[in-house]
């Protein structure tokens, strides 16, 4: 490692304590610029991947997250969110069945009042799963909010760690050099929405990668039971059932569909038998029928619908883009090559969700870093430089989404992954990932 690459860590961790505890999510330009640089040092370190060691990636990457231990999230609310839902709890209340407005006017608390002003949906039932809630209700067992987030991230901390171990694991298994960690370890937007803003996609990583990790060791069993734990996390991995079908026989599909299910099932067993489910089902549908952000074939649709109806048609357009994802990959998993790896499988049936989407924040798309690392495309890796520009809408009173960034994102993405599709079907096409 020369003093270029030295100087480079040590402005790339400058960098990242300046966007994350010195800079409001609504100050766009200084936002944009601080992680446009920030990228740019993350391609810089990540191309010169080999004159690290393993254990130095790991270490540098394990440091930048221990960074963000004294932040309060700065662009995103859903902390609060998960904290409030851990109060309900120990205050007796089901927090899947009351909405914060309703507990508001009731509770004349302190804690629950300032809580309150910093949600971003008190109008909307919770949606996390249970096994997210224990996380909450443990976090929440503090008076002090800064604790209740600092349990949390040391819950995300070790979903982390987890990965950072396990991901070069996996590459070997897939005959890449471990060494390409590096493009998970200090991926700027990974750092920000999982260390930082403390999304549960790093559960979802890393069940995922170790669901993987199981089954290239013909361990079918262990890798059904670990994607049952993604799917608790979090029930959008569901999807990912259908990557395995052609994989294994029909016989050892069937079982390992009923294996992650009933992982799932047990993880809802507390809300199965209550009226839980109902507000999970009313918040979930609005996903469909009322949210929409960094659409890409559902905002083509709208706007077929705009010059047709003169009305905005996400009512209809939201499930039938449910409905054509569903069947799209239930398509592209019956007719893709049994000799396509599970990882890149996984990749295509993850951005086929992405792309059928009515709502998309940049944690969403996470999950497709670490598959494209372990597939050899770096498409992923764009697009999590170009989705992290939709934070350009937010201002100090509001957010406006700004669909000339959204346009430019998905030209840009679409053209990058017909490049790579074209290039890996070159013979003499070199994979930098080896």
């Amino acid at each position: 490692m020369n003093g270029l690459q030295k100087i480079a860590i040590f402005i790339f961790g400058a960098l990242l304590i300046s966007i994350s505890y010195f800079t409001h999510r609504h100050e766009s330009t200084l936002l944009l610029g601080q992680f446009t640089a920030l990228f740019s040092i993350y391609i810089f370190l990540s191309y010169h991947k080999e004159v690290f060691s393993l254990k130095a990636i790991i270490f540098i990457g394990i440091s930048y997250r221990l960074i963000f231990m004294l932040l309060e999230p700065n662009l995103s609310e859903d902390v609060f969110r998960f904290i409030w839902d851990g109060k309900l709890w120990w205050a007796g209340l089901n927090a899947y069945e009351w909405l914060p407005t309703e507990i508001i006017a009731l509770e004349d608390n302190t804690s629950f009042q300032v809580l309150f002003s910093r949600l971003n949906s008190p109008n909307y039932y919770t949606i996390y799963p249970p096994i997210n809630q224990l996380i909450f209700y443990f976090a929440a067992f503090f008076d002090s909010t800064f604790t209740s987030i600092s349990v949390i991230r040391l819950c995300i901390f070790a979903a982390e760690i987890g990965t950072l171990t396990l991901l070069p694991k996996v590459l070997r298994q897939y005959q890449f050099s471990q060494n390409n960690l590096i493009w998970y370890a200090f991926n700027p937007l990974i750092l920000l929405e999982l260390s930082g803003n403390l999304h549960f996609e790093a559960f979802v990583i890393f069940f995922i990668v170790l669901s993987i990790y199981y089954f290239n060791q013909s361990k079918v069993f262990k890798s059904a039971i670990t994607l049952g734990f993604a799917i608790a996390f979090k029930l959008l991995p569901l999807i990912l059932i259908a990557a395995y079908f052609r994989k294994i026989s029909l016989k050892k599909w069937v079982h390992f569909g009923l294996i992650a299910g009933m992982v799932l099932i047990l993880s809802m067993i507390p809300i199965l038998f209550s009226n839980a489910l109902n507000g999970i089902l009313n918040s979930s549908e609005l996903y469909f029928k009322s949210f929409e952000f960094n659409g890409s074939i559902y905002y083509l649709t709208r706007a077929i619908g705009y010059s047709i109806k003169d009305y905005n048609i996400i009512s209809f357009a939201g499930p039938l883009m449910g409905f054509l994802s569903f069947i799209s990959i239930i398509l592209f998993n019956l007719l893709a090559k049994k000799s396509m790896p599970l990882s890149e499988r996984m990749m295509w049936t993850w951005l086929i969700y992405c792309l059928f989407a009515t709502t998309l924040h940049p944690w969403y798309c996470l999950p497709l870093l670490a598959l494209g690392i372990l597939s050899g495309y770096k498409f992923p890796v764009l697009w999590t430089f170009l989705i992290f520009f939709t934070y350009i809408g937010y201002t100090a009173t509001g957010f406006t989404e700004n669909l000339w960034v959204t346009f430019l994102e998905y030209i840009l993405l679409f053209s990058c992954i017909v490049i790579e599709v074209i290039q890996k079907r070159n013979p003499s096409f070199k994979n930098t990932y080896k």
